[in-house]
């Protein structure tokens, strides 16, 4: 077994430092920018949300994590299928069927969702008209957000790099961009051109049939396993969607915390979703030992260095971003800075564990890791922001 000594660790902390910077942190910076899309969206659309359409508050975490989970598993299984040689080009028929499996597995815990957040009001149409606009949403990204998966995955692989790297991240964070946006886009359009919004909703529907009659049977273990996984992560997302809610009024009075509120949540899954996605690989090509080295304590130094840089940048942007578009006056938040390290800490240790105990209860930590940590995530990342609201 290999030994580290007190100067032959710190070189090893150097080397997965340097290697994290080289490869992860360029891949969270683009994602703690691409996050501000729908934090901006969030921040400038948020009183009328909270007026108006108070249900899409109490599902937004979920539907939030529910799009990030599915296709940052998408992302985890393509590339343990690229290492495993099942895959190898993006024309791969099973490339395809991955794709779609992500897609219609989410559908269960999206009306799971929906369900929760009806009990949370009291208005019936507008909860219907929130259900079509989520499913028309999550039907017409999920054939975008699909592909994109498998691109960002299949293609670095191609070239040398490691996906496991910026895959997960990536696709998480083009998902909370285009989440809110297109909420806000398909939620005017229901009440603007009914025709028009039906029209896509049964083309949407269309595609997806078609593609899966060509695909063939995408039915298997790996869906329903993945299926109750999800339904069961919006169980508990809901927790966060309530906290939301509850708490908006607070929130609404440092509308900074509900701009930063997407980068905080992805950025928090994202570093999770990175060790689980490396420790997922290497527990199948290496097994259980591999997870339980050095190694992977070193990388976990490594990444929690990395987030203190990240915050403070995301304090700044999220300023910038608030006094640009809503002239209000902000100001870096020392207990945001403080703690946010301290819960990407708690968040990466527990990614190491539930990729110990994944396979103990008979479950791939492909398709249990990545969404599960993400959840955590959101629900520690709420909790953290809720408590910054009320300090």
């Amino acid at each position: 077994m290999r030994r580290w000594g007190g100067m032959g660790m710190t070189t090893v902390l150097l080397q997965k430092l340097k290697e994290s910077i080289r490869f992860t942190f360029s891949a969270l910076l683009l994602c703690l920018v691409l996050d501000f899309v729908g934090g901006t969206f969030l921040g400038v659309n948020y009183s009328e949300i909270v007026k108006n359409y108070p249900i899409i508050l109490v599902i937004l975490p979920g539907l939030m994590d529910l799009r990030g989970n599915v296709f940052g598993t998408l992302a985890s299984r393509l590339t343990t299928k690229l290492n495993l040689g099942i895959i190898k080009r993006l024309k791969d028929r099973e490339v395809k069927r991955e794709v779609l499996r992500a897609i219609f597995s989410s559908k269960i815990p999206l009306i799971v969702l929906w369900v929760i957040g009806v009990l949370h009001t009291d208005n019936l149409r507008m909860a219907v008209a929130a259900l079509l606009v989520v499913i028309l949403s999550a039907l017409a990204i999920g054939i975008v957000l699909g592909y994109s998966a498998a691109l960002i995955t299949i293609v670095p692989y191609s070239r040398g790099f490691d996906p496991d790297r910026i895959a997960a991240p990536l696709i998480t964070s083009i998902s909370d961009i285009v989440t809110i946006p297109t909420l806000i886009f398909f939620l005017n359009l229901y009440l603007v051109n009914r025709q028009m919004f039906y029209l896509l909703l049964f083309l949407t529907l269309g595609i997806l049939i078609w593609l899966g009659v060509r695909s063939g049977n995408i039915v298997e273990r790996s869906f329903t396993e993945i299926a109750g996984i999800l339904t069961f992560l919006a169980l508990i997302e809901s927790f966060a969607g309530s906290l939301l809610e509850q708490y908006s009024s607070a929130i609404g009075k440092m509308i900074l915390l509900a701009v930063l509120y997407p980068s905080i949540l992805d950025s928090l899954g994202n570093m999770g979703s990175v060790i689980v996605a490396r420790l997922s690989t290497k527990y199948h090509l290496e097994g259980e030992e591999g997870i339980k080295s050095k190694d992977t304590w070193l990388e976990i130094m490594a990444m929690l260095l990395m987030s203190v840089p990240l915050i403070i940048i995301a304090n700044i942007i999220g300023m910038l971003i608030v006094e640009v578009t809503m002239h209000v006056h902000s100001h870096l938040v020392a207990p945001l800075i403080l703690g946010y390290p301290l819960i990407t800490l708690i968040v990466m240790i527990i990614g190491v564990a539930l990729v110990l105990v994944a396979p103990k209860i008979h479950l791939d930590p492909d398709n249990l890791g990545v969404p599960l940590i993400t959840t955590i995530a959101d629900v520690l990342g709420t909790i953290f922001v809720v408590a910054l609201a009320l300090h």
